[in-house]
């Protein structure tokens, strides 16, 4: 394996080994089944985009999981500079800082930390921490951490994994945005007309 992939695969165990053990303490020691993506009684619509995002982001960590591991490097398609290695090393930084992105959320986010829309169980508003910059830095984290993934591996294939991701988490950000208006009402609004969706972009 050679030094982008030792440390991609550093970077994707760092992400998926935070992931597990959010779950597995909000389980332990608050009784919460973290995990409701594409789970409960919703409505059609919110199935729909929560079961293209399951998809979609399972797509992307078993391709990550499987390029760093396999030592792949996919041709680029997109001109020439991307096949130098200073690119791949920008992805690997990207990757990074997506996946600290993804932890502070989760960190801020406390007990209310969920992975889809719960419709189940109560929740709190969350503006502080990284929450006061975007409205969204978990999925902050996970855009930077596809746009990393092309530039470490780049190739038609993991382009169109990155868009297809992209859309995807955009449509779920869009169900979240109306299930927290209708839970949280004016104090989401008025959150709303203060920070970002993403960062910088409201």
């Amino acid at each position: 394996m050679s030094l982008i992939n030792v440390v991609s695969l550093s970077i994707f165990l760092a992400f998926f080994v935070s992931y597990i053990l959010k779950l597995v303490i909000l389980y332990r020691k608050n009784g919460i089944k973290a995990n409701v993506l594409a789970k409960g009684g919703k409505s059609k619509e919110i199935g729909r985009v929560e079961l293209t995002v399951k998809a979609t982001t399972f797509i992307w960590g078993a391709m990550w999981l499987v390029f760093s591991v396999a030592g792949l490097k996919a041709e680029s398609i997109i001109g020439p500079v991307i096949k130098t290695d200073m690119y791949r090393y920008i992805g690997l930084i990207a990757l990074a800082i997506g996946v600290s992105a993804f932890i502070s959320a989760m960190v801020s986010l406390k007990t209310s930390w969920r992975v889809g829309i719960d419709k189940q169980t109560q929740t709190s508003l969350i503006t502080s921490g990284v929450y006061r910059y975007s409205r969204n830095p978990a999925f902050v984290g996970f855009d930077i951490m596809f746009t990393g993934f092309v530039l470490t591996f780049p190739s038609v294939l993991t382009i169109a994994v990155a868009v297809i991701n992209i859309v995807a988490v955009h449509r779920l950000i869009l169900q979240e945005e109306k299930h927290l208006k209708s839970v949280f009402g004016k104090d989401y609004i008025d959150y709303m007309s203060k920070t970002p969706r993403y960062a910088l972009i409201k």
